[in-house]
């Protein structure tokens, strides 16, 4: 079997971990993107000690803010935000485990996240519904929201639903459906391998499909984008986790009938704020009072909570960079 026959583009058939590839359907007004994720989501749930449910819950926000951040025409953010709850009108035990989740990704920059919960309340919600408790059980009553930022000169734009569905991709459905009025499908995978050692370590997968105008190429078919989201809904989250897997070869797999046009992928690398000169400029504008109590052995430490990694200043150094 031909396994190229279906798929035009560059040749994604091998290794493709840490790349986001738009692609598009050659009969149907579709299109979307697919990302696969191995050392940067690794890197970035390895950074905290979060339990399962929760490393899982950040995976999801990672992979979502890189499927539509990479969409964007301009060089900005896309932040992705989960926030909980403290109390919630549905009923379910320990609203609010996970205060929220957010992940931003920058255009040619990459991608971070982090999240913020409470480890006994996640605890026991793993005790009663298992290792994943899901979203819903984890936030609580809660909102999520998709932030583009286009830069300091622009305002933001922002949109906001209520948190809807066990997955943080349910949310994002219908976010597009209230917000945007696009018809959309979204699947995310996020999972961990042993490699050698026995070490275990976290990967990460996920596409976005999409209805797009109808034009004299692809038709204005009605049922095309649910006829695809048919296909579509046949992965297997072990084909979006499965190195062996490349984006070609499952792209070849739901669509090949219909011919995919699969286009050059981006690397997604890890990114983060906290260089050391920005954050002593920020310390220099803290108020003595405030500063202080960030005193530990003799040092000013602030913590970065994406890379959960402590940068140490002594009072010289900040003053000099205030």
């Amino acid at each position: 079997m031909d396994e190229n026959r279906g798929v035009s583009g560059p040749d994604m058939l091998g290794q493709d971990d840490d790349i986001v590839a738009a692609f598009q359907l050659d009969a149907r007004p579709v299109s979307g993107r697919v990302v696969r994720l191995g050392p940067v989501i690794d890197e970035i749930l390895s950074a905290h000690n979060l339990p399962m449910g929760v490393a899982a819950l950040l995976g999801e926000a990672v992979l979502l803010a890189v499927l539509i951040g990479d969409s964007l025409k301009f060089k900005g953010r896309l932040i992705v935000q989960a926030s909980g709850a403290n109390a919630n009108p549905g009923g379910l035990a320990g609203a609010g485990a996970v205060s929220f989740v957010v992940a931003d990704y920058a255009v040619g920059e990459g991608v971070r996240g982090f999240a913020r919960f409470d480890a006994d309340r996640v605890a026991a919600l793993e005790a009663e519904h298992g290792p994943r408790p899901g979203a819903e059980r984890l936030l609580g009553a809660g909102a999520f929201a998709m932030t583009i930022d286009q830069g300091s000169d622009m305002d933001r734009y922002q949109g906001v639903v209520a948190l809807d569905g066990p997955t943080l991709a349910s949310c994002a459905e219908h976010y597009f459906a209230q917000s945007e009025q696009v018809p959309t499908r979204i699947r995310l995978a996020v999972g961990q391998e042993m490699v050698a050692g026995g070490q275990m370590r976290w990967r990460a997968g996920g596409a976005i499909l999409q209805r797009i105008a109808g034009d004299d190429a692809r038709g204005h078919d009605a049922h095309a984008f649910a006829d695809a989201q048919v296909l579509f809904d046949t992965v297997e989250d072990d084909e979006l986790l499965d190195p062996g897997v490349s984006s070609g070869r499952l792209l070849y797999r739901l669509f090949h009938e219909d011919g995919v046009r699969l286009q050059p992928g981006k690397a997604v690398i890890k990114r983060c704020t906290c260089e050391r000169e920005r954050l002593a400029r920020i310390l220099a504008g803290f108020p003595p009072e405030d500063r202080g109590e960030m005193i530990r052995d003799g040092a000013v430490v602030m913590t970065c909570e994406y890379c959960n990694r402590d940068w140490r200043f002594s009072e010289a150094e900040i003053d000099a960079a205030g």
